[in-house]
């Protein structure tokens, strides 16, 4: 089931974020975006093991997160989260932007699935544990039929 994040689930997705990200976001973040953003999460047997954030502004929107726990990875559980959350947005954006670590082959793998392509690179971008920085892709989707034109 994906449904629209409430209060009683900033626990287990702030959980989440933690296992996922070298940088995660705090508690409080979360506690901020319910009110803010548009936060979607997917259950698997009345447990949250995902979520979605996607910040509506006018025609576009931005994913700023987006994680599934990793004893549910690999089950496309990723891909239903994304395509129902982009269904859910009120404003029926244009287009989708977001950025994704250079690195994360997977998650890539998943935005070109959904039809997401890359436009361009932000170097030095995202903090590594060690110190050092790593390159984030920027990807857009086209979410209408004359704008996608401009990707094929």
């Amino acid at each position: 089931m994906i449904r629209l994040m409430n209060a009683s689930d900033v626990a287990v997705v702030a959980e989440i974020e933690n296992l996922v990200q070298s940088h995660p976001w705090t508690k409080k973040q979360f506690e901020d975006s319910v009110n803010t953003y548009q936060v979607t999460v997917i259950e698997q047997q009345g447990q949250v093991v995902g979520f979605c954030i996607l910040q509506p502004v006018l025609d576009e929107a931005n994913l700023l997160l987006m994680a599934v726990h990793p004893s549910q990875q690999g089950k496309g559980m990723g891909y239903q989260l994304l395509e129902a959350s982009l269904a859910m947005l009120k404003n029926d954006p244009v287009q989708v932007f977001l950025e994704v670590r250079e690195s994360n082959i997977a998650a890539i793998k998943l935005y070109e699935k959904s039809d997401f392509h890359q436009i361009d690179m932000r170097k030095n971008y995202y903090p590594q544990a060690d110190g050092s920085r790593e390159h984030a892709i920027i990807m857009v989707k086209a979410c209408s039929d004359d704008f996608s034109k401009l990707f094929k």
